[in-house]
């Protein structure tokens, strides 16, 4: 079983507390249920009741999200991801903390980089860990199959910017794999005017947990049901997945989990 390396004894007491008080949360039938993450037959918890339908692999701590984005993956390419990089795909993950990060960190054809403002990007921090910005990618041009993102884009000052330089560093007909908070009541709005050096508040400012610091996870854009064309002009054509399955215990709070797969084409 993974445990993250900032899990002090007080947070582990808490969650293994929240699992032993609400055992009607779980799936603790291994032999029903198994992770599309780490390929492994396996009962998946919820440690946070707050959050019942969110359930992680005892394993690999894989969330419903994470298994969402390796199915939809799979459903469109008709291969795992794990079959993709043993045929030599070159991906590279947007952050270093997902379950994804944890498989196959490590592996050859695995790249992946957390985003540390206050330290110089384009940095390799570590051998296939690198300090990068989206908006400005220190990587030659067609230098991935895949891209993966999770709750990623919505933090990017300039989003437009960051995906136009992930189709620059996309091969022709890869994909860049992608969740973000979406709704499709809704079209995509900026929360901050960026059009000068000065952020100028348009809403309210919006927070999320970062894994790496906290005055990172500013919420610039909130995406809606027109996010499929604005990407169009960018070189991506993108289909938005709704992925349910029980076998992996993947849904949104019992609906369909949201998954974008933009495919790196050629502007005509």
């Amino acid at each position: 079983m993974y445990l993250p390396a900032n899990m002090t004894f007080g947070k582990l007491f808490s969650r293994m507390a929240n699992i032993l008080y609400h055992p009607s949360y779980h799936l603790l039938a291994p032999w029903k249920y198994s992770c599309n993450v780490c390929q492994r037959r396996a009962a998946f918890v919820c440690d946070m009741p707050q959050e019942q339908y969110i359930r992680k692999c005892v394993f690999c701590r894989s969330t419903p999200k994470y298994r969402a984005i390796v199915k939809a993956l799979e459903v469109q390419t008709g291969k795992s991801l794990d079959q993709h990089l043993r045929d030599s795909a070159q991906v590279y993950e947007f952050t270093t903390t997902s379950p994804i990060c944890r498989r196959y960190l490590g592996h050859p054809n695995y790249t992946c980089g957390a985003y540390f403002s206050n330290q110089p990007f384009g940095v390799q921090l570590r051998p296939k860990v690198w300090n990068q910005d989206c908006q400005h990618l220190s990587f030659p041009n067609a230098s991935f199959d895949f891209v993966i993102s999770s709750e990623t884009m919505e933090h990017v000052r300039k989003p437009w910017d960051g995906f136009r330089e992930i189709r620059r560093v996309l091969r022709h007909g890869g994909f860049h794999v992608f969740t973000i908070p979406y709704r499709d009541d809704r079209l995509t709005t900026a929360r901050i005017d960026t059009s000068g050096t000065t952020d100028v508040d348009l809403l309210p400012k919006v927070y999320h947990l970062d894994p790496y610091r906290a005055e990172d996870s500013l919420v610039y854009t909130d995406f809606g049901k027109d996010i499929t064309k604005l990407l169009c002009p960018l070189g991506f054509e993108t289909q938005l997945l709704r992925v349910f399955d029980p076998s992996h215990d993947i849904h949104d709070d019992l609906r369909p989990m949201v998954v974008f797969l933009a495919r790196a084409v050629t502007l005509s």
